[in-house]
């Protein structure tokens, strides 16, 4: 009798220690399914597709070479990409969003939210180095809406799961909401120009307010270039030599600083149907073409020059440009500089 009582404490010990630890252990850590935002090796992530309330949505796609593409269509910004990720393997989880805030926060991400799928490489059969039957699988979709109150945290949800919590990242002031951005323009790369010279067949460089100086640069079989003047077709016999590899190596990057296709329509129109102040065409060996063509950007207000005391009415850092007759984008001299030179700036003798 007396073993029956001492075996029946020692039972109800274990049992009330076990409890113990059961609700200790349930209000220290969340329950998986909520909380594994994270994505540790971001090298397997193959494809990130991001869409939103309004029917906004990119897909950003791996390339086998490392680089990134946007919608299939576009180039990925790659400095935009080295962010998204270096967030996704540093997602943390701040804290459960409050009871009482509980509803009205999935409420308010039911309408306002973006939705992310992260996919990876991932392989059927894995044993330590042995790893067979590789494919691509989903393995983490989860919901990010607004920043909280003290815009140190953002609400998310991770699919499947009832509650929403805080998730922050680590040394970042601010909130992660904004890099899970559905607007295409935030992922697109600003490459106008990007060809080395084995692949360009010609440049032809037009200034319509100075027809002498327009010209055709061509590339004679990758060992040497022709300079030919636009006005009378003559190809000019003495010219800088390096001054024109150097122009036409200018190519390899040249980018614009800001895309303006969401410009008011009756502007955009009125500036693209204004006559240019440079037109640039380049054609490649493979038959393809691109071309840019400059406008000026007035100012809003006319400036004194603080040199000359000169009026002056237009933008002398900016321009407009209409790129392949598609995108319509403001470029910085400081850039197109190199590209814009005139054929007398090859011609003329050094002093």
């Amino acid at each position: 009798m007396h073993k029956n009582r001492i075996i029946l404490v020692i039972t109800l010990i274990l049992a009330v220690l076990a409890i113990f630890l059961v609700y200790t252990q349930s209000n220290k850590t969340l329950n998986p399914k909520v909380s594994e935002f994270a994505v540790q090796d971001t090298a397997s992530i193959t494809k990130i597709f991001m869409s939103d309330k309004s029917d906004q949505s990119v897909l950003l796609e791996r390339k086998p070479n490392g680089s990134w593409t946007l919608n299939k269509k576009y180039g990925a910004l790659q400095e935009n990409i080295e962010t998204i990720l270096q967030t996704l393997a540093n997602l943390e989880v701040r804290e459960p969003v409050a009871k009482a805030a509980h509803d009205n926060i999935l409420k308010v991400m039911a309408v306002k939210s973006v939705k992310v799928e992260i996919y990876q490489h991932k392989y059927r059969i894995s044993l330590g180095d042995l790893k067979l039957f590789p494919h691509e699988k989903c393995t983490k979709t989860f919901y990010i809406g607004d920043a909280t109150m003290d815009n140190e945290g953002t609400f998310a949800l991770m699919e499947g799961a009832d509650s929403p919590v805080v998730i922050y990242m680590p040394g970042l002031r601010g909130f992660v909401a904004t890099r899970f951005s559905t607007l295409e323009t935030d992922w697109r790369v600003h490459t106008v120009f990007n060809k080395k010279l084995p692949e360009i067949k010609q440049i032809k460089v037009e200034f319509i307010d100075q027809p002498q100086e327009s010209y055709i640069v061509v590339n004679q079989n990758n060992e040497r270039l022709s300079l030919i003047r636009l006005a009378d077709n003559m190809e000019i016999p003495i010219y800088d030599t390096v001054k024109l590899v150097n122009f036409v190596n200018a190519f390899r990057n040249i980018r614009y600083e800001a895309l303006m296709n969401d410009m008011e329509p009756q502007r955009k129109d009125s500036i693209m149907n204004s006559a240019p102040k440079h037109i640039i065409t380049l054609e490649c060996k493979d038959g393809t073409k691109q071309s840019i063509r400059t406008f000026v950007r007035l100012l809003p207000e006319p400036e004194t020059d603080p040199f000359d005391g000169s009026l002056v009415t237009y933008d002398r850092d900016r321009m407009f440009a209409l790129v392949d007759n598609k995108d319509f984008v403001i470029v910085q001299f400081f850039v197109f500089d190199k590209i814009l030179l005139p054929l007398s700036s090859f011609t003329k003798k050094s002093i």
